[in-house]
C-alpha cells in the first residue's frame, strides 16, 4: 500500500493538471494536434535539400530563411486580420490555404521556385498561429487561460513527436511524400476546425473597432520580442541543423532522426500540462523562462561534452525540459500584456518573433558549419541562451487591461 500512494498521488496530479477546461479549448488543441501532426516537412527539410536535390549548405539556409520569412509575414497579417475580422475566418483560410500550397510545393524543386514556394506556402499556413492563440483565450474559461494554452502546447508538441517519427519512415521511402502528408493533415485539421465553430461564439468576444496599443509603441514588449528571438535562434537549431549534426557526426538513419526529434514532443506532452498546472501560482514567469533558457545551455553544450548516441537523448531530454520551463509562460506573459483590444496584434509579433528565429536559425547554423563547424555552432547556442535567461530575469512584470485571476504575474 505504501508503495501505491506516490503513485496515486501523481494520477491525481496529472489529472488535476486536465480538468476545468472548456470543450472549446480541446477542440482547438485537437485541431493544432492534427496540423501539427503533419509537420513533416520542416525537420527533414534540409537533408531533403541537400540529399534529395543537391543543394549546398549555403543554398540550404537560404530556402531554409525564405520558410521562416514567409512565415514572419503570415504570423503579422494572422494577428492583423484576427482583430478585425475574427479567428474562426483567419484559421479556415490559413488550414485549407495551405493544404492546397503544400500539394501544389511537392512538384517543385529549383532553387528559386522551392524559395517563393516555401515563402508563400508559410505566409498563409503560419496564419492559423496567432489566430488558434487568440481563440484560445477566447474560448478558454477565464480562470484557466493559462492551461488552455498548455493544453494547446501540448497538443502542438504530441503532433511534432507523432510527426516527425512518421516522416522518418515516409522521408526514408520518397521525400515528396511528405508534403503530400502535410496536405492531407491541413485539410483534416480544416475539417474538423469549421464543422466545429462554424455556429459557436466566444465566452470572452473580441473587440469590433480594435483601437488598443500598438506592441511596436510597447517598450517591454519589444525587449521580450528581442528575447524571444534569441531563445528561438537557439532553440529552431533542432529542426535547422541538429538532423545534419545527427547524420554526419553519428550517420543516423532518417528513422532514428525522428525518433530522437519526436522524444522531445513526447516529453513535453507527458510532463508540461503537470509542470504548469504546479508551477503557475508558485513561479514568476520571468524567472521560470529564465531557468528555461539556462536549461537550453546545458543542452547544446553536452553536445560537445559528451560523445554517443545515448547522450544525444540525454541531450534532448535536457532540451525538453528547457522548452517546458520556458514557453508555457512566454505566451501567457505576451497575452497578459496585449489586452483585450490588441490580442490579435502582439500575438502576430509573437509568433513573428519565432518566425524570424526560422529566418536566422538557418542562415547562423549552416554559415557557423560550413565556416567553423558544429562545436562552434553549440557553443554560440550557449552563450545566447545564456544571454537570454539575463534578459528574461530583468524583465518587469506584464500588465493586463484586464487579467484572469488564473494568470500569475
Amino acid at each position: 500500500m505504501p508503495i501505491q500512494n506516490p503513485i496515486h498521488a501523481a494520477m491525481r496530479g496529472y489529472k488535476a493538471a486536465f480538468t476545468g477546461l472548456s470543450p472549446e479549448a480541446w477542440v482547438l488543441a485537437t485541431v493544432m494536434l492534427i496540423n501539427r501532426a503533419g509537420t513533416m516537412v520542416l525537420p527533414f527539410l534540409s537533408l531533403y535539400l541537400i540529399e534529395g536535390l543537391g543543394f549546398t549548405l549555403e543554398d540550404t539556409g537560404y530556402v531554409m530563411a525564405c520558410f521562416g520569412a514567409g512565415s514572419m509575414l503570415g504570423a503579422f497579417n494572422g494577428g492583423y486580420w484576427t482583430d478585425r475580422i475574427g479567428s474562426y475566418k483567419v484559421q479556415s483560410f490559413a488550414l485549407f490555404g495551405g493544404s492546397l500550397l503544400f500539394l501544389g510545393l511537392s512538384f517543385v524543386s529549383s532553387f528559386w521556385l522551392l524559395c517563393a514556394g516555401l515563402f508563400f506556402l508559410t505566409a498563409v499556413a503560419d496564419m492559423v498561429r496567432p489566430a488558434n492563440a487568440a481563440a484560445v483565450f477566447e474560448y478558454a474559461k477565464p480562470e484557466n487561460v493559462t492551461k488552455a494554452f498548455s493544453l494547446n502546447r501540448m497538443a502542438i508538441n504530441l503532433g511534432f513527436s507523432l510527426g516527425p517519427a512518421a516522416a522518418g519512415l515516409i522521408a526514408a521511402l520518397n521525400y515528396q511524400g511528405l508534403f503530400w502528408a502535410d496536405a492531407l493533415t491541413c485539410f483534416g485539421a480544416g475539417i474538423l476546425f469549421t464543422a466545429y465553430f462554424r455556429k459557436r461564439q466566444p465566452r470572452t468576444p473580441r473587440a469590433q473597432k480594435p483601437k488598443g496599443r500598438s506592441p511596436f509603441k510597447d517598450k517591454s514588449a519589444l525587449a521580450f520580442s528581442g528575447l524571444v528571438l534569441l531563445f528561438a535562434v537557439v532553440f529552431f537549431q533542432l529542426v535547422a541543423t541538429l538532423p545534419l549534426y545527427y547524420r554526419s557526426k553519428y550517420a543516423l538513419s532518417e528513422e532514428m532522426i525522428g525518433l530522437l526529434l519526436g522524444a522531445n514532443g513526447v516529453l513535453v506532452v507527458g510532463c508540461e500540462m503537470v509542470f504548469v498546472n504546479w508551477a503557475e501560482h508558485k513561479i514568476k514567469p520571468r524567472y521560470a523562462i529564465a531557468l528555461g533558457c539556462i536549461t537550453l545551455a546545458i543542452s547544446f553544450a553536452s553536445l560537445n561534452l559528451l560523445e554517443g548516441v545515448p547522450f544525444l537523448f540525454l541531450s534532448m531530454g535536457i532540451l525538453s525540459i528547457g522548452e517546458i520551463l520556458a514557453m508555457p509562460f512566454m505566451i501567457s506573459w505576451i497575452t497578459l500584456r496585449a489586452g483585450d483590444t490588441s490580442r490579435g496584434r502582439y500575438l502576430g509579433m509573437y509568433a513573428a518573433t519565432y518566425a524570424f528565429g526560422h529566418i536566422l536559425a538557418p542562415i547562423i547554423g549552416m554559415h557557423m558549419i560550413a565556416t567553423e563547424g558544429f562545436p562552434s555552432l553549440w557553443w554560440l547556442c550557449v552563450g545566447l541562451a545564456l544571454l537570454a535567461a539575463l534578459g528574461f530575469s530583468q524583465l518587469p512584470p506584464a500588465t493586463a487591461h484586464q487579467s484572469p485571476p488564473s494568470l500569475p504575474h
